[in-house]
């Protein structure tokens, strides 16, 4: 019996090993009922930011799609990540920046904290095309929270050596 035990530990293993970045995403995989809806959350200060996030929402989001194909997704950005997202940035061609284009027109809604946006002097107008900016990304957050849509946050990945 304790062996079989262990086999069935082992075989589940790789299983847990893709879901062990974020607990969150591996709790509603695993869930036999989907959420109204997820909201991802990024407040990230570091420059480059959307090199490893964007890579990473477009992982979470077909995964979660792949389980539950209705679901609705949102991002919320209210950290200096945001900047990036506005037309004048220089990084409107990168991949990261392309690639929540990408995500937004599959319908993941993005959005970006117009109080903080404000700091800078940019406004609606000022943002690429797929992005809405709201009155507060907090406001809003709590709003998705409210509705029934359950929160990741999206943390930039530690290196390992």
């Amino acid at each position: 019996m304790r062996s079989l035990l262990i086999c069935l530990l082992l075989a589940c293993a790789p299983l847990q090993a893709a879901d062990s970045d974020n607990p969150r995403l591996a709790q509603l995989l695993a869930a036999g009922q989907p959420p109204a809806g997820v909201v991802f959350e990024i407040v990230a200060w570091e420059d480059n930011t959307w090199d490893w996030a964007a890579p990473m929402l477009r992982d979470y989001a077909d995964r979660l799609r792949a389980r539950y194909p209705q679901l609705a997704l949102a991002l919320v950005s209210h950290g200096a990540e945001l900047f990036d997202l506005a037309r004048q940035s220089a990084l409107q061609d990168e991949p990261g920046i392309r690639e929540l284009g990408r995500l937004n027109a599959e319908g993941v809604d993005i959005h970006v904290c117009g109080e903080y946006a404000k700091w800078k002097r940019l406004g609606p107008q000022d943002f690429l095309d797929f992005v809405d900016v709201a009155a507060s990304g907090s406001a809003l957050l709590a709003d998705y929270i409210e509705l029934g849509f359950e929160r990741i946050r999206l943390e930039q990945p530690h290196a390992t050596d």
